[in-house]
């Protein structure tokens, strides 16, 4: 029996050096690979040549190190297979192995035995021992991502979330945990104890959370006479709608009822990075404290060496952006309602406010007379209609613009009637021709007397006929203005009526 044991033992060690000369002649065809696809100058190719060839040795070297952790290494490959069988619903097999003060091992145990409904205490308290914010972490996400949310502690969750630092940025745990609780990973209650953490800067501009809110639903078009001193009302009164309209698209969705189906653990290779099962990984991945700046350097160099294409990376500590930021990007991803939701909450106080001073403008009293400019005129409109003194200043100005037939506009013919007077008279009795010369000349005069008489006439009736439109689309504009005064009782209930239901879908 104990040679079969150390026989047993022998092959795994023997397994897992294979894996690493797989490994590094994985690397080594990777390193070919970028020789032979080199560009640039001689200089640059050199440069990137020598940066690769010294990742590849470096790496090597790493690697011949942590053949030592081999241990740990086991116990990280053993969890990926336990979370994989229960994702699956197999029963996964217990570990042969531990690492002292290592957390994982223990914190696998541990999470066996709750998604099977039967807790080892034990285990849990010692993965606590070991490391609280990591074991915290690795409970939360995982009870989650295997559909346990029952089983999440409000303690883990509080320990794995932590504090938000000062400015409002998240790290990408802290991330993984808000669009875990945002679908349902932690139920209710724990997803309110996240939203609870998360708080709006106070930096945010007033109706900014309401503009962001309308992109999800249709425009509504303005409505009301188009003076200047009713713009703000109208549109106020508009955006209220469409507010109403988009918070009704994010409430109303019934599928944030139910937990979100991408919270399932993914076993294939490339999960999605921000997902809850490659926050996961990335935890898994990291390693045991002595080889933890080891395997991160070797994340690094691979990533050196495959030109920035590896897959998955960075670390738990990562910023993931700024609250108000990630916000915005969940409010405007249709895709995923459960994240819209959960970030309508986070920003209700904020929505409300906005809504509140949407309805203020668009049932502010309405102006007793505006201004409206009419056949390119300022004219002053009142109730009962246009105002005498602004109606006449504008006819004034209309009628202004022409002027009555006067001697520059005529002197030009009557010069050309005289010379040909002139012409016909002087010259006439030296021959005929001369005659009828002349005469034509005071024909032409007498045409350009009368096209200039045309000209102004047509003038003159062309500020007629504006003084007359003038005059009409005046009245029309005030009475205009007279039926929207009129209807500032039945305005101010439709915003109020739209701002309760506002209300409502954002209590709901």
């Amino acid at each position: 029996m104990n040679d079969y044991f150390t026989e047993s033992r022998q092959n795994r060690e023997l397994e897992e050096l294979r894996e690493q000369m797989s490994a590094a002649a994985s690397e080594a065809s990777t390193l070919r690979f970028r020789l032979s696809q080199v560009q640039g100058s001689m200089e640059t190719r050199l440069e990137r040549l020598t940066t690769a060839f010294n990742a590849f040795v470096e790496l090597s070297d790493i690697r011949y190190d942590l053949i030592g952790f081999a241990n740990a290494a086991e116990v990280r490959r053993h969890a990926g297979q336990v979370l994989a069988a229960l994702a699956s619903g197999e029963t996964p097999v217990a570990s042969e192995r531990d690492v002292p003060a290592y957390w994982l091992g223990p914190a696998v145990e541990a999470i066996r035995g709750l998604a099977a409904g039967d807790p080892d205490e034990a285990a849990l308290t010692e993965a606590l021992k070991r490391d609280e914010l990591r074991t915290s972490v690795f409970l939360c996400l995982g009870l989650a991502a295997l559909g346990r949310r029952n089983e999440v502690r409000a303690q883990w969750l509080e320990t794995a979330f932590g504090q938000v630092s000062a400015d409002g940025t998240v790290t990408r745990v802290q991330r993984a945990l808000w669009t875990t609780a945002a679908r349902g990973g932690f139920g209710i209650e724990g997803q309110n104890a996240i939203i609870g953490k998360l708080q709006v800067p106070s930096t945010a501009g007033a109706g900014r959370w309401a503009v962001k809110i309308q992109e999800g639903a249709d425009r509504v078009p303005v409505t009301g006479p188009a003076f200047k001193e009713l713009v703000a009302p109208a549109k106020a009164h508009a955006d209220l709608i469409r507010l109403r309209a988009a918070v009704e698209l994010i409430t109303g969705d019934t599928s944030v009822l139910e937990p979100d189906t991408a919270l399932a653990y993914a076993a294939g290779d490339k999960p999605d990075p921000d997902s809850t099962s490659a926050v996961l990984r990335l935890l898994i991945s990291e390693g045991s404290e002595p080889e933890r700046a080891a395997l991160a350097r070797v994340a690094e160099l691979r990533v050196q060496l495959t030109d920035g294409a590896a897959a998955g990376g960075g670390t738990l500590g990562d910023q993931a952006g700024t609250i108000d930021k990630l916000l915005e990007v969940d409010l405007a991803n249709t895709e995923e309602p459960h994240l819209a939701a959960a970030a309508l909450r986070v920003v209700y106080p904020g929505v409300l406010a906005d809504a509140e001073m949407l309805a203020q403008t668009a049932t502010a009293a309405s102006p007793l007379q505006v201004t409206a400019e009419i056949e390119w005129r300022p004219v002053t409109l009142l109730p009962d209609g246009p105002d005498r003194l602004s109606l006449a200043a504008a006819e004034a100005a209309i009628a202004g613009t022409v002027q009555p037939l006067g001697v520059r506009d005529v002197r030009g013919a009557v010069a050309t009637a005289v010379a040909g007077l002139v012409v016909a008279v002087g010259l006439g009795l030296t021959h005929p021709l001369w005659i009828a010369i002349g005469l034509a000349v005071v024909g032409f005069a007498g045409f350009s007397f009368w096209t200039a008489h045309q000209k102004r006439a047509a003038e003159q009736a062309d500020a007629v006929t504006r003084i007359t439109r003038l005059r009409a689309e005046s009245t029309e504009a005030a009475a205009q203005l007279a039926a929207y005064r009129g209807r500032d009782r039945d305005r101010a209930a439709d915003v109020a009526a739209e701002l309760t239901a506002l209300r409502k879908r954002l209590a709901s």
